[in-house]
């Protein structure tokens, strides 16, 4: 993903890195903390946080997974309750839509894993499966 700010928002977080190095090779503790908060925030406001986080996917709300009705909603419903989804499958027995949103483990927080499965059949949900896994 490209970012928003273009190559203004890059270079001002790699400046930020940069900052972060020479503050830790000065012995500069909370000095570094700080720039690193610049600098993690900088990458965030420029659009660039998957690439930062490893974050794979979009992020939906799961809440709103319960408004999914099967044999009611159509394919335009579940657009306008959940967005687009990521990946369409078309099969002779009908579609599949999903939605994933992926956020891996570091030391400093467990990872997760979120998917949304919905399948139509003669233009309507047929099924509903959805996974919330901590990783």
């Amino acid at each position: 993903m490209g970012s928003r700010h273009g190559l203004g928002g890059t270079l001002f977080a790699a400046i930020g890195a940069c900052a972060i190095v020479m503050l830790v090779g000065a012995g500069c503790g909370a000095g570094a903390l700080v720039a690193m908060t610049v600098a993690s925030g900088t990458a965030a406001i420029s659009g660039e946080p998957q690439r930062l986080y490893g974050t794979q996917g979009q992020d939906f709300d799961e809440q709103r997974v319960s408004l999914i009705r099967s044999g009611v909603h159509t394919p335009a419903d579940i657009v306008n309750i959940m967005g687009n989804p990521q990946t369409k499958v078309f099969t002779n027995l009908g579609e599949e839509w999903s939605y994933r949103y992926y956020v891996p483990a570091t030391m400093l927080r467990t990872g997760l894993e979120k998917i949304l499965t919905v399948r139509f059949r003669e233009g309507k949900v047929d099924d509903v499966r959805y996974t919330l896994t901590a990783l």
